[in-house]
């Protein structure tokens, strides 16, 4: 017996109703950079498994890790390659602490399997798991284009992670998945401007460090000397960095649980106008190469894509198994067993790029990236989020001074119907302040606030 399907008995045998087992064996490497010099080289290889119960209504999870030295993950692996003990003590505790904590009386169950995966395409590639120092190199790469463009110093980090996983629940859920991935974020500096490009790739072939800094270094070196810009009411470009960040933030009120929590500024808006006609936005979790694309969610059951906004008008919340029953609708295949959450969200394509829409703004700011972005209120959707990196004003169609110290201060319903163009090109964007992969393009947007950052 697997050490998976030995939890589910297990968990079982002490009473639980539902049980969930996950386990992950991943190598991970991290390369951080600064002032063009590598800093931290670093690789991580562990076994993690995740354990969820359902005793009488009562939820519980955690985990535990195994170091590198573990025998390789395997559905033969014999449990006391893990430990037998270490496990039933493990699952004991949990079940003493389902004893004494609340009911969830509207659990209402996980997927009931089994069922059959189709892989998703462009998820895995060999040469990301044999990729070694070679990672060192693209870093070097990036930062000797990003100086050639006009750049004087470089930071950021590269990431590379190979993957396996097993998924078994007490439902007759028995799933494997593997992938890899790559992700280069870099900032490139002069002394007074900077830049920021990112590539995330699932398969070596289509990851582009030499772009990355190419890019970062040109918005560096354009953006010399920025000046205060001016509050105001402004049509906006964005940049997909913002964008990104804009749609991650905005994510969490497509689901359900934020719904049933009250924190989502789409409740009540199902069937509803909440964007503009050209807006449509999907979750993806069968993107080819999308960055956390998948088979599975984390009950088990297979991934689809599904249709949030269509045309302006919101379609549907995401759900689990039970957060479906409860709004008497299917489930997405989102779990979060607990929290129902997207994987890939896709802003869809328009038919415009960057420079048709500079030549139609006559008063307006282009923004290229932005941080600490917050809620003022969750409910009604109101946010401010702080600019960073290159901005511009743009004046009589065409890039004007670079400036700095503005606010962007909205509402996230009001951009989703303020946005007038969206390009043709769009780039998957993940990195610390997009912390789910967002598929975007860049976006024009009418009646943005823009008012005077704190200092």
């Amino acid at each position: 017996m697997g050490i998976g399907n030995y939890i589910i008995k297990k968990a079982q045998k002490l009473g639980a109703n539902d049980a969930v087992a996950t386990i992950t064996s991943e190598t991970s490497r991290q390369i951080k950079f600064a002032n063009n010099e590598i800093v931290v080289n670093q690789t991580w290889d562990y076994i993690n498994v995740d354990v969820f119960l359902e005793y009488k209504k009562r939820l519980v999870s955690s985990n535990f890790n195994y170091p590198s030295t573990i025998e390789a993950l395997s559905t033969s692996s014999s449990p006391k390659t893990f430990s037998k003990k270490s496990i039933d003590d493990f699952l004991t505790r949990l079940i003493k602490i389902a004893k004494i904590i609340q009911e969830k009386k509207d659990y209402l169950g996980i997927a009931e399997g089994p069922f059959k995966y189709k892989p998703v395409a462009k998820t895995f590639d060999k040469k990301i798991t044999t990729l070694g120092e070679k990672g060192i190199e693209f870093v070097k790469n990036a930062i000797d284009r990003a100086t050639k463009e006009g750049a004087n110093r470089c930071a950021g980090v590269l990431y590379t992670s190979s993957y396996e996983i097993e998924k078994f629940s007490s439902n007759n859920i028995a799933a494997k998945d593997k992938g890899t991935s790559i992700n280069l974020s870099m900032r490139a500096f002069t002394k007074n401007s900077s830049g920021h490009s990112v590539s995330t790739s699932r398969i070596l072939r289509q990851f582009q460090p030499e772009k990355v800094g190419e890019d970062a270094g040109m918005l560096a070196k354009d953006s010399r000397n920025p000046t205060g810009g001016t509050p105001g009411t402004y049509t906006v470009i964005l940049h997909p960095l913002i964008m990104a960040n804009l749609l991650y933030h905005m994510s969490y009120a497509f689901s359900a649980f934020e719904v049933e929590s009250g924190t989502s500024f789409l409740i009540n808006k199902i069937g509803k106008k909440v964007g503009n006609d050209i807006v449509s936005i999907t979750d993806n979790p069968r993107l080819e190469n999308g960055y956390n694309s998948t088979t599975f969610d984390e009950e088990g059951r297979p991934t689809q894509t599904t249709k949030i906004i269509d045309k302006g008008i919101l379609k549907t919340y995401l759900h689990n198994t039970s957060t479906a029953k409860k709004f008497k609708v299917k489930p997405t295949a989102n779990a979060g067993i607990v929290y129902p959450q997207p994987w890939n969200i896709v802003l869809e394509k328009g038919d415009s790029n960057l420079e048709e829409m500079i030549s139609q703004v006559k008063n307006g700011i282009y923004i290229t990236n932005t941080w600490y972005t917050r809620f003022a209120n969750y409910q009604t959707g109101d946010f401010s989020t702080i600019p960073r990196d290159a901005m511009f004003e743009v004046k009589d169609g065409k890039l004007s001074r670079p400036i700095k110290e503005l606010r962007l201060t909205g509402n996230m319903q009001k951009i989703l119907e303020n946005i007038v163009a969206i390009s043709k090109d769009r780039k998957m964007i993940q990195w610390l302040e997009v912390e789910k992969p967002i598929l975007t393009g860049y976006a024009l947007i009418k009646n943005v606030q823009m008012t005077k950052s704190a200092k």
